[in-house]
Formats: C-alpha cells, structure tokens, sequence
C-alpha cells in the first residue's frame, strides 16, 4: 500500500551493496520516543510515590510540554520517513491493523490527546484533572515506551531483534530517559525531586548495563544473530556502541554529578539504540 515506508518491516529485504532501509532516523525516533514516554511516566509514577509534588509546576506544565515536544518530533520523523510523507493520513484511514507501524501510529494518537488534555486543564486551573487522568497516561506512556519492539519483532529475518526482553530493556531506557530530562527542570522547578531523579538515573541505568551484558555475552541461536552482535561490539558499529556503554557508565554517577547527569544518561542511550538499530540489519539477506 502507499502508506509503507522504509521502516515496514514485513519489507525489510536487502543485499549488501545497499543501504540498510531503517537509517538514523529510526535510531533517532527510538530516543526521542523515549524521552516523549519517560518524561510523562516517570513524573506520574513519582507523584504516585509521594516523591513529586501533583500540584507542582514541574507535573502541571513542564511535564505536558516536554514529552508534547518530544512526542511531536517522534511524528514528524515518523512522516519524513514515509516514502509519501503527504499521504501519511492514509496509516490511520487504510493502515493494516495487524501491523505495528500503524498500531504504532494510534497509541501516539492516543498518547497525544492525555497530553494535550493534562496541559489544558492544568492552564484551565483543573489540576485534579491531570491526577484522574494520570493512570491511563501511564499505560499509553508505556505502550508508547515499548511498541517499537513488536514492530522490530515483524522483520522475522533480522534475528538480533527476535529478543523477548526487548520490551523490558525498551522500558528501561524509557525510564532512564524520563528521569535525566526531567532532572534540570526540576532542578528549577521541584528541587525536592531532584534527589530521587538522580537516584533512578544511577540504578536504572545499572540495569540498563546488565541488560546489554546479558545481551552481548549470550549464545545466540543463529549465525545471522551472532554476526549482527559482532557488527555491534566489534565490527562497524563498534564506535557508537563504545560511545554509548562509556557515556552510560558516566550516568552511574548521577548523584555526584547532579542534574547535569542528564547529558551521559540521554547520550548513552542514543549511542547505544543507533548501534543496535543499525547492527541488527547489518548482515545482508541475500
């Protein structure tokens, strides 16, 4: 149909002499998806927790506008990805359902909307809104986090995606992201969150280390796998993935470095998520 684009990965079929279909801006719409998902989780579970403040501005205003922000680049790199960028209208009139590009497409619509909601009522004066809202933000958020993972799941030839924790590793990183965006501002902001914020850089991006180390020293079932964790860790893609494991030890120590954590966090995971992108369809098939 019209509406695919270099990223349907049913179509994903290349050989080597050219260009592998998901580019810097799939690597690039992963991190600014994570950022658009995190600020929002994170916040809520936070306020849930007792650790931010629900009447802040930090939850009332800054949290609606940054991941409104991020979550409007994630589309417009979505849309100059399609190969029509005009008729991307058609993703949501003739999109097939069954495909995780266009499921994809209504949970950011959806997404979208408790953002656009939050802001309004916050602007209107109607702050409890935004707490009544705020559980059904959070599993839109988290869909959002982690629906990237399904879609890789689809393009069945390229066995580095074919991992069942994707999803889980996906929801880290979300958090991770959250949380390092959100640091400065609440340095501003909320300075009573700015401690627990640190906090979760530090841990969950332990945990984000493990994982990748898991990752890296398993036994992977196929040959296509193995080479394209070779192509990651050693091979071409080997600088980005360096960059990002270096930067992302730096994040362990978000609570000496304060809110400035946030640049190694967020850099971290940008690296790493173009080397795992770009790796996973490293090794031509055909």
């Amino acid at each position: 149909s019209e509406w695919n684009n270099s990223a349907a990965a049913l179509l994903s079929y290349d050989v080597p002499q050219h260009f592998a279909p998901w580019d810097w801006r799939v690597s690039l719409y992963t991190w600014t998806k994570a950022i658009a998902s995190g600020a929002y989780l994170v916040a809520a579970l936070m306020g849930f927790a007792g650790f931010l403040s629900f009447d802040g501005w930090t939850w009332l205003y800054a949290v609606p506008v940054i991941a409104g922000l991020f979550l409007a680049i994630t589309g417009a790199i979505l849309i100059f990805d399609l190969e029509h960028p005009k008729r991307f209208y058609l993703i949501f009139t003739h999109g097939q359902r069954k495909s995780w590009l266009v499921r994809g497409a209504y949970i950011i619509a959806a997404y979208s909307v408790i953002l656009a909601v939050h802001f309004a009522a916050a602007l209107a004066g109607f702050g409890g809104v935004t707490t009544v809202i705020a559980p059904l933000g959070i599993i839109l958020a988290t869909l959002c986090s982690i629906y990237t993972a399904y879609l890789f799941a689809q393009a069945k030839a390229r066995d580095l995606w074919q991992n069942p924790l994707l999803p889980s590793h996906l929801f880290v990183q979300t958090v991770i992201a959250g949380a390092a965006v959100l640091a400065p501002v609440s340095l501003a902001l909320d300075p009573s969150a700015v401690g627990p914020l640190l906090w979760l850089i530090s841990r969950v991006t332990l945990v984000h280390l493990l994982m990748i180390l898991g990752e890296t020293t398993m036994t992977h079932g196929t040959a296509h796998a193995r080479l394209a964790m070779h192509e990651m860790v050693r091979g071409k893609h080997r600088v980005s993935f360096a960059i990002g494991i270096a930067l992302s030890i730096s994040a362990l120590g978000a609570l000496q470095l304060g809110p400035l954590a946030f640049i190694p966090a967020l850099g971290g995971l940008f690296f790493y998520e173009h080397a795992f992108v770009q790796a996973g369809q490293s090794v031509p098939l055909a």
